[in-house]
C-alpha cells in the first residue's frame, strides 16, 4: 500500500466520521403558543385611596375578573344579619326547586318562633313555595323564613328544635361553599350568641345565590300581591315604591336589613356590560343631618367605581421585538430577534402607565442557537413584574427562521471531532506508525539495493 493510498483513507474515514456525528435535527424547537391572550389573575391591584365611604364595613368583588376590587375592614368577624335569609332562600331552592308550586298552608306550628319584621300571616293561609320564597327574599319577612325552615324541616329527623337544627345544616352548606368563618344561629339573622359571618364569605353565598336560576329575580322583585298582603321590596336600589332616590341602573337585587349592632346592611349584585358585580355594606348609619340612607349612597359610589375604575390592558404583545440572541453557522446572519409567544392582558386600575409600572425582564440563555432555527422556536422567557412582584412568565421565540450552511457546520463539526483526545491520539498514532513504516520502507529499499550490488 503506498502512501497516497494511506492518506486517502485517513481522510475518508474522517469524513464518514464527522457525517455521522453531524446528523442532526432539522425540525423546529418549541413552535410559539397559540394566539390565545394570556390573562394572568394572581397578582394584587392596590386599593385606590381616594375611594372612601362611610359605612363602617365593605367589599366589592368582580364575578368575570375573580377581583376583590375594594375592602374596608373586611377581615373582622360580624355577624351575617339579613344576610341569612339569603342562605335560607338557597336551602330552600335547592330542596324545592322543582316543586315551586306546592301549596303550603299556613298553621301555628309554622309560625313557631317569629320575631321581627312580619308580614303577619295567619292560620289558614294557603301560598306556594314561590309565594314564599319570592316574599322572603324581597322583602325579608321574618315569619316567612320560619314558615319556610319549618317545612323543610317536616321530614327530616333531628333530637333538636327545628329552627336550630335548620340553622345548622345552613352553617354547613355554607361551609361547602367555602365560607369557613360563618356559623349561622337561627334562620332569621336576629343577633344571636356564636352567629359569624366575614365579608367575603357573605359574597361567596351571595354568588352562589346568583347561579340558582330564578334566585336573582326573586331578589328584584319590586311588588307581589298574594291575597291580602301587598308587599314592598325594600331594596331602595331596584324599587321606587317608597323612594325614587336610590334606584340604580344595573342593579340586579339582592338583601337590604338591619341589626342594632350591624347597622344598615346591603348586599348587592349588578351586571354591566356583561360583567357581574357584588357588593356588601355593613355598619351603615342613616346620616341625620341630610337625612340620605349611607348604605345606599355607598353602593352606587363602589358599583361606579368598579364599573368605571378599572379595564384589561395589553401589558406584553405577541410579535413585538424585544430582544435577540446570537446564531451560529449561519451565512447571513449571526443574530435572530426574539418576541414573547403570548400577548399578556391585565386587569389594571384606569390610568395604570404601563410603561412605568409594568417590569418586563427578558432571560435570555447565554449560549447561542445552532442554526437552523425554525421561526418560533422557544430561545428564552420574559418576566411580566407589576409592583415589584412576578406576575408570569411568557416564552421568548424566534421571530424569523435562520438557514444552516452546511459547509460552516462541518467545518465545525470536524474542528470539535479532531479535538478528541481519543482521536488525537488515533491521528497520532497513524503518523507515527506512518512515519515508522516509510522510514522501514526506506531502509528496506537500501537493503535491497546493496545486496543487488554485492551479486
Amino acid at each position: 500500500m503506498n502512501f497516497k493510498r494511506i492518506t486517502a483513507l485517513l481522510i475518508a474515514s474522517l469524513t464518514i466520521l464527522c457525517t455521522a456525528a453531524g446528523a442532526v435535527d432539522t425540525t423546529a424547537g418549541d413552535n410559539a403558543s397559540s394566539d390565545q391572550v394570556l390573562v394572568p389573575k394572581d397578582y394584587v391591584i392596590p386599593q385606590d385611596e381616594s375611594v372612601t365611604i362611610r359605612s363602617k364595613y365593605a367589599l366589592v368583588y368582580s364575578e368575570y375578573d375573580d377581583r376583590i376590587l375594594y375592602r374596608k375592614n373586611d377581615d373582622q368577624l360580624l355577624r351575617p344579619a339579613s344576610t341569612t335569609k339569603i342562605m335560607v332562600g338557597i336551602m330552600i331552592f335547592e330542596k324545592f326547586g322543582d316543586r315551586l308550586d306546592e301549596e303550603i298552608t299556613v298553621t301555628k306550628k309554622l309560625l313557631e318562633d317569629k320575631a321581627g319584621l312580619s308580614i303577619y300571616l295567619e292560620e289558614g293561609e294557603v301560598l306556594t313555595i314561590r309565594q314564599l320564597l319570592t316574599i322572603l327574599l324581597m322583602h325579608g319577612a321574618n315569619d316567612v323564613s320560619t314558615i319556610l325552615a319549618h317545612y323543610y324541616m317536616q321530614n327530616v329527623e333531628t333530637d333538636r328544635p327545628d329552627l336550630e337544627e335548620f340553622a345548622s345544616l345552613m352553617t354547613k352548606r355554607a361551609a361547602e361553599l367555602g365560607c369557613e368563618n360563618t356559623v349561622f344561629k337561627n334562620v332569621t339573622g336576629l343577633e344571636a350568641d356564636g352567629d359569624r359571618a366575614i365579608l367575603s364569605d357573605i359574597i361567596k353565598i351571595a354568588v352562589h345565590a346568583a347561579s340558582i336560576p330564578g334566585f336573582t329575580e326573586m331578589t328584584s322583585t319590586e311588588k307581589l300581591t298574594v291575597g291580602k298582603h301587598v308587599v314592598l321590596s325594600r331594596n331602595f336600589l331596584i324599587s321606587s315604591y317608597q323612594t325614587p332616590l336610590y334606584k340604580t341602573a344595573g342593579v340586579t337585587g339582592m338583601n337590604y336589613g338591619s341589626t342594632e349592632t350591624m347597622g344598615e346592611c346591603l348586599l348587592t349584585s349588578a351586571e354591566y356590560d356583561g360583567k357581574r358585580y357584588f357588593s356588601i355594606i355593613m355598619g351603615g348609619r342613616d346620616d341625620s343631618e341630610t337625612g340620605r340612607l349611607t348604605e345606599y349612597d355607598d353602593t352606587i359610589k363602589l358599583l361606579n367605581y368598579a364599573r368605571t375604575g378599572f379595564t384589561y390592558m395589553d401589558v406584553l404583545k405577541k410579535g413585538v421585538i424585544v430582544t435577540e440572541t446570537g446564531v451560529r453557522f449561519s451565512t447571513n446572519t449571526d443574530v435572530v430577534t426574539l418576541c414573547p409567544a403570548q400577548t399578556v392582558s391585565m386587569y389594571l386600575p384606569v390610568g395604570t402607565d404601563v410603561k412605568t409600572e409594568i417590569t418586563l425582564r427578558s432571560i435570555v440563555p447565554e449560549t447561542v442557537l445552532d442554526a437552523p432555527v425554525a421561526q418560533g422556536t422557544q430561545a428564552g422567557e420574559i418576566i411580566v413584574e407589576y409592583n415589584g412582584s412576578e406576575v408570569c412568565r411568557v416564552p421568548l421565540v424566534t421571530t424569523t427562521s435562520v438557514a444552516q450552511s452546511r459547509i460552516l457546520y462541518m467545518l465545525d463539526l470536524t474542528e470539535n471531532f479532531v479535538k478528541r483526545p481519543v482521536v488525537i491520539g488515533s491521528i497520532v498514532a497513524f503518523f507515527v506508525f506512518l512515519f515508522l513504516y516509510v522510514i522501514g520502507r526506506a531502509i528496506y529499499r537500501g537493503q535491497k539495493k546493496k545486496r543487488k550490488r554485492i551479486r
